[in-house]
């Protein structure tokens, strides 16, 4: 099922980068595996195995990066309030390689890429509540717990 998230995602990547003239099969493709699926999806996203969930979270990405319709019909059907979500911030390898904290803010970043403001508060909204605000304070101290929501107000 692994290579099959990466054949999708390269997939995906390819019809944003240099082939736009496929972006509606792109668009087709985000689709399909939104409606379709989706469970499939949480499967692989919440299993135990760091490699599907950091393939599964890349392939998110590319889905999102398609454009704001794919990034709309991503943020509305994925659930940004399941229990197990901030668990994912916690999986990682210990050999330094991309691990899945990487790849949970390669999908947070995502939403900018799509260009749509509106979309990118929504989601900045969801994913600001689902994470551990006191874990980005610097070691200097210069930003201490709750103040990362003044700066995310901003948006």
């Amino acid at each position: 099922m692994l290579l099959i998230f990466q054949a999708l995602e390269a997939i995906l990547l390819r019809t944003v980068s240099n082939l736009s003239h496929f972006s509606v099969v792109g668009m087709n493709i985000v689709k399909k595996l939104i409606h379709s699926y989706v469970k499939l999806i949480y499967a692989a996203l919440y299993s135990e195995n760091c490699k599907m969930s950091r393939g599964c979270l890349t392939l998110l990405s590319a889905m999102v990066a398609q454009g704001p319709d794919s990034a709309r019909d991503v943020c509305s059907h994925f659930d940004f309030n399941n229990k197990y979500l901030p668990g994912l911030l916690k999986k990682g390898f210990k050999k330094g390689r991309t691990d899945v904290r990487m790849a949970c803010i390669q999908f947070a970043l995502s939403f900018l890429v799509a260009g749509d403001n509106a979309l990118l508060a929504q989601a900045w909204t969801c994913i600001k509540l689902r994470l551990p605000t006191h874990q980005w304070a610097k070691r200097d101290g210069s930003l201490q717990s709750g103040e990362l929501g003044k700066y995310s107000r901003s948006l």
